[in-house]
Order: structure tokens, then C-alpha cells, then sequence
């Protein structure tokens, strides 16, 4: 057998924690959950091969009471929002008939204690090449020596994902496109942003990283970037995902040239954009005294252009 190695874990985006899927009754608050770590893994398959990894249940050092648990596999997709759907899309979830849980798939953890769980993954000689993505969920549940009685029984039911990203060898086609990258021009309130829609059309999953450089109108200073730590994103195949970058806190008025820039498939693309951040109150205020400075000019030239009546002179009679 051969132990999975981690190629690249993605920064942003491969910890899926799950809504609550169940309340039971309780006498008592209690904790409902436990530390799943890694949340992720990426790795590279070949056809035909043995796999053997792990990850680690944790119940945390200040829970009083045992939490139990139940184990199973599934498939996993992400929709072009992101969002986790737990079955086999487009062939892609058949990685989930490939994996074997080799601890119990019930029990229960005691306060500060942790739990391996072992897992092998078998992959068939025919295994189609690209991108399958499957998980292990850990469902927390009452343990087994609770009762409906029992004022310790667990409250809520949650579940946890171990997201497996697996890249299956062979006839793998890495490629996508940037479709749009964005800054808007002027904003009214609240942040500003950089964004782009990224479009996988090869059959593995890949990365997308992205940075934003802020400076002000007159200078090269920057007074914000993250190019020290980009963030990224994992796009699967067939999918179409949009991303963010926000500068958090920006100044309530300014000026600044914004520089977004993504780089997916080993193309760069990148915008620059002068960003005006105006609230709209000011924008008023400044709308008046315009509206009243036009009206005052134009009172001037009228007064001005007005005709002034000329004085006849009355003859004097010399008689």
C-alpha cells in the first residue's frame, strides 16, 4: 500500500462544515460537535492502486461528556456558488464506491480524547481519468450508554466533512478561462472590492489565485494588498465560480487606484481601475452646491445683460 501524500491544499474554500441535520430531545445544553482535522486533502490516484490515509476526531477538553459519532462515505460536488452537494455529479462522486472506513463507523469519544479514523481508497484499473471527489462525514450522536432520560444526552445532530480532492492520472486536461474580472468605479458605501468569474472547462479540479493592491490617487504607497498571502479558490470541472476580494474597513471618502489581478491555468489577468469611495450624503451636499453655484452664475450674466434705460434730456425754453 501507499500512503496518500497531499499534493496542494487550497487556502480558501476546502473546509465544508455542514448545516445541523437533526435535533433530538434534551434535558439539558450540551455540546454537539467535535474537531475534525485535516478538513481536506488533495491527491494524485493511479488506476489501479492502493491508498491508505487518516484523519482525527478531537472532543474537546472543556465538553464534560462523551460524544458519539457515526461514519459514513459519500459523494461530493460544489454548484457554481460553492456550495457542497453531497451525491455523484456528472461521474464525478464514483470515488465514493472506492473507499473503505477501517475504524468503527459508530462509538463514542471521551473528553479530551481523539479518535484515527483510517480509510483505504481502491482504484480501479478503469477508473476514469480527471477529477472525483468524495467524503467522509462524521455525524456526532447521543453515546451509546445514553438513554432519552439522560440529562447529558446530545442536543443537536451535526455533521463534518473530510473533503477529498482527487486528481485521477491518465488523459487529465487542465484547462479554464477568466470570463471577467471587475472593480467598480465608484461606490456609495461599504467596501472595496475586486471580483472575476472563472470558468473550468478541463475535467480536474485546479486553483485560482487572486490579489488586490490598493494605493491612493497620488502615490505608489500601498495602503492595502494581500500579495504576501494570496487567497484562493478551487474551481471543479465543469463549473463556473465567482470570487471576491474586499479592502476591509475602507476609508469613508478617497480616491485610489485598485490593481485585481487573477491567475488560473497559468494565464494572468488583470485590471486597473481609478475607484471614487463617496458617500451618497456627500454626494448630495456636493450635488447642491453645484446646483446652487449654476444658479448664481446664471442670476449674474442675466443682471448683467439686463438693458438700463437711457435719460432724456427736457429742452430749456430760452424765450
Amino acid at each position: 500500500m501507499k500512503n496518500i501524500k497531499g499534493n496542494k491544499i487550497a487556502a480558501v474554500g476546502l473546509a465544508a462544515l455542514l448545516s445541523c441535520v437533526g435535533v433530538l430531545n434534551a434535558a439539558a445544553d450540551a455540546f454537539t460537535g467535535f474537531v475534525m482535522s485535516p478538513m481536506a486533502q488533495m491527491l494524485i490516484l493511479d488506476p489501479g492502486d492502493t491508498y491508505t490515509g487518516s484523519l482525527t476526531l478531537s472532543n474537546p477538553a472543556n465538553n464534560e461528556m462523551a460524544v458519539g459519532y457515526q461514519l459514513d462515505v459519500r459523494s461530493f460536488y460544489r454548484d457554481d456558488s460553492n456550495n457542497a452537494i453531497f451525491e455523484d455529479v456528472d461521474g464525478r462522486g464514483q470515488m465514493a464506491d472506492w473507499i473503505t472506513i477501517d475504524s468503527p463507523l459508530t462509538g463514542s469519544i471521551e473528553p479530551n480524547q481523539t479518535m484515527r479514523v483510517n480509510y483505504t481508497i481502491n482504484v480501479p484499473t478503469d477508473a476514469p481519468a480527471g477529477g472525483q471527489y468524495a467524503s467522509i462525514v462524521a455525524t456526532t450522536m447521543s453515546p451509546e450508554n445514553d438513554n432519552p432520560n439522560n440529562a447529558t444526552m446530545i442536543k443537536e445532530s451535526v455533521a463534518m466533512a473530510y473533503m477529498i480532492y482527487a486528481e485521477v492520472t491518465g488523459n487529465v486536461v487542465h484547462q479554464g478561462k477568466v470570463t471577467n474580472v471587475d472593480v467598480p468605479g465608484f461606490i456609495f458605501n461599504g467596501n472595496i472590492t475586486g471580483s472575476a468569474t472563472i470558468e473550468n472547462t478541463g475535467n480536474v479540479h485546479d486553483i485560482a489565485t487572486y490579489t488586490m493592491q490598493v494605493y491612493p490617487l497620488f502615490s505608489d504607497e500601498e495602503v492595502f494588498t494581500n500579495e504576501e498571502d494570496p487567497a484562493s479558490a478551487t474551481i471543479l470541472p465543469n463549473r463556473t465560480r465567482y470570487i471576491e476580494t474586499a479592502w476591509e474597513n475602507t476609508p469613508t471618502i478617497g480616491i485610489f487606484n485598485v490593481v485585481y489581478t487573477v491567475e488560473f491555468e497559468g494565464v494572468t489577468t488583470q485590471v486597473s481601475k481609478m475607484v471614487i469611495k463617496c458617500p451618497i450624503w456627500l454626494l448630495f451636499i456636493i450635488l447642491f452646491i453645484i446646483a446652487a453655484l449654476i444658479i448664481w452664475i446664471v442670476m449674474r450674466v442675466r443682471h448683467h445683460k439686463k438693458p438700463t434705460k437711457k435719460k432724456t434730456a427736457t429742452p430749456v425754453s430760452t424765450e
